[in-house]
């Protein structure tokens, strides 16, 4: 039988097939650019490089923000969870921790297959101090907001996999809404405000600006502030 610790158990959460599967789709997709770039003088730049490294990734990213609680639901151990003796808090902050920690093992996979292709090719053309502090910001915020919304999300429908296809939606189709709503006067001026607008886009090209960095982290940090007591509400199968 599981036990209550192995349930909470960080490796049990990060150690899954998925992720390195994940990885290696994510390193293919950015080799993808290097090699055209290198030898089919394709008319690619550097960030193109993780831009379509995070074509996978960002799958991966969403599939885990509601898949941490979502196979709790499916293996049927979000009761076992609920009787171990820790707050709602502590079990969110414990999810939390797995997806940050995904989230930045992630980036540096992303940075070192750029680092990779420098080296090996003898190119300059790219800070990689900064680019590395670039691409873990980036994870790190779009992370932070995946799972604030995903956990409230799989909650709710209490599966993972539609819990998914709610999240992919929810994005994309949400970016197209916004540069509706940005064409506008009255609406323009809010939609920066609304990370739907930019965050995708962003989190593509590791290019966060300090403003779409702060609204990101204020309205993760108000759907995490729900989180406990939704998670009180609907965390039992």
């Amino acid at each position: 039988m599981i036990s209550k610790v192995e349930i909470l158990f960080l490796k049990k959460d990060i150690f899954r097939v998925s992720l390195p599967i994940f990885w290696v789709l994510s390193l293919l997709s950015g080799f993808s650019i290097i090699y055209s770039r290198e030898y089919l003088s394709g008319p690619f730049r550097v960030d193109n490089i993780y831009a379509m490294f995070s074509t996978i990734s960002s799958f991966m990213l969403m599939y885990l923000a509601v898949s941490l609680f979502g196979k709790e639901f499916q293996y049927k151990t979000i009761n076992m969870i609920r009787i171990s003796n820790r707050s709602p808090l502590e079990i969110i902050l414990r999810k939390l921790m797995v997806m940050i920690v995904v989230g930045l093992l992630t980036s540096l996979l992303a940075f070192f297959e750029v680092l990779a292709e420098q080296l090996y090719f003898g190119h300059t053309d790219v800070s990689l101090t900064s680019l590395l502090g670039k691409l873990t910001l980036s994870y790190f915020v779009y992370c932070l907001f995946l799972f604030s919304i995903g956990s409230i999300i799989v909650f709710f429908l209490k599966n993972t996999l539609f819990s998914f296809i709610f999240i992919l939606l929810f994005l994309r189709i949400g970016v197209t809404f916004m540069n509706i709503l940005s064409n506008f006067p009255i609406m323009r001026p809010l939609v920066q405000y609304i990370p739907l607008s930019f965050a995708e886009n962003s989190f593509s090209f590791a290019s966060y600006t300090g403003k779409q960095t702060l609204v990101l982290v204020l309205w993760s940090l108000i759907f995490l502030s729900f989180t406990p007591r939704i998670y009180k509400k609907r965390g039992y199968e």
